[in-house]
């Protein structure tokens, strides 16, 4: 309920002309599929070129209920033994009358740490934020409260991450909104309001837990999501079954006090597919759950051989 309550609040306070304060960063119920969009260390982990893209339809039923899609792409770089990565990220998002979109440039470096490895990463990017008014349906005419055509604001936005990976585990923290962007929508005598965004805090983890079947695997994962008015705890655990080409996986994630979400996907010759459908445990319920569609592919790249790439098995997804 933590979104529409953020579509409600934003709606009144907007057309108040107030400074707007609340939840920003969108949410993925398979956040593994699109770790670089919550951390941009989390890129390097291999020298194969890696896209993801995800869709997510939240409170299935009501009128412009949030619509969220990510696509993502990351690749480490051919020079000083590959340590450094580059990575692209879009995201769009509506939201009621609300359009929010994202152009992230991600960057990180690899450095050696005890028997395991840490990524440094920086994020840079553009945020443009859109009210649609023409849209708004005021029982007044004309009331000057109320913008008539679209409003939109552009800011500069920062984040930072850091992913450490040993053996079969890792742990990453990262922020994003680090330069408290503020948007305003309209300029001058036009202006009708501003937005603040806070700073959100993410911390992940996670586990590849082979078993005395060499095929199956169950991989543990958690994020932690915190912002100033706003927190969120999902715990994931995924088993999956692996031969040559092919690989099935079902998952669940819980978030203490907001859902339930089973998935189940599976991956052929390097594309991996899955859907989750979150149920949530309060509110709205099973009926108006939030759907997740998610795609990945991933492919070897040979910066110096004038041979064709080779596709390859995507192994932390």
């Amino acid at each position: 309920m933590n979104t529409m309550k953020r579509l409600v609040s934003i709606s009144i306070l907007l057309f108040m002309g107030t400074i707007v304060h609340a939840q920003f960063d969108a949410h993925f119920n398979y956040y593994r599929a699109v770790e670089n969009f919550y951390n941009p260390a989390a890129m390097n982990r291999d020298t194969k070129l890696n896209v993801n893209c995800s869709l997510s339809m939240q409170m299935a039923g009501y009128t412009h209920a949030p619509v969220t899609m990510f696509l993502g792409a990351n690749v480490a770089l051919p020079f000083n033994k590959m340590r450094h990565s580059a990575g692209i990220g879009l995201l769009n998002e509506t939201i009621g009358l609300f359009t929010n979109q994202r152009l992230l440039l991600n960057y990180a470096y690899k450095v050696g740490m005890g028997k395991g490895w840490m990524n440094i990463g920086v994020q840079g990017g553009v945020m443009s934020e859109q009210f649609n008014g023409g849209m708004v349906k005021a029982e007044m005419q004309n009331d000057p409260a109320f913008p008539t055509g679209d409003e939109k604001g552009t800011v500069a936005d920062l984040g930072a991450g850091l992913l450490y990976v040993r053996g079969d585990w890792y742990v990453g923290a990262s922020a994003t909104h680090l330069n408290f962007p503020h948007v305003e929508f309209g300029k001058g005598e036009g202006k009708h309001a501003e937005m603040d965004v806070q700073p959100t805090l993410y911390l992940t983890g996670g586990y590849n837990i082979g078993l005395k079947n060499p095929l199956l695997r169950v991989q543990p994962s958690f994020l932690v999501q915190s912002e100033r008015n706003f927190f969120r705890a999902d715990i994931n655990v995924k088993a999956t079954y692996e031969y040559e080409e092919a690989m099935l996986m079902a998952a669940l994630t819980y978030s203490p006090g907001i859902s339930v979400t089973p998935m189940i996907g599976g991956r052929y010759k390097g594309v991996l597919i899955g859907y989750a459908y979150e149920i949530f445990t309060q509110g709205v319920g099973m009926k108006n759950g939030s759907h997740d569609l998610m795609i990945s592919w991933q492919t070897d790249v040979d910066f110096y051989s004038k041979g064709k790439n080779v596709h390859k098995s995507v192994r932390y997804l």
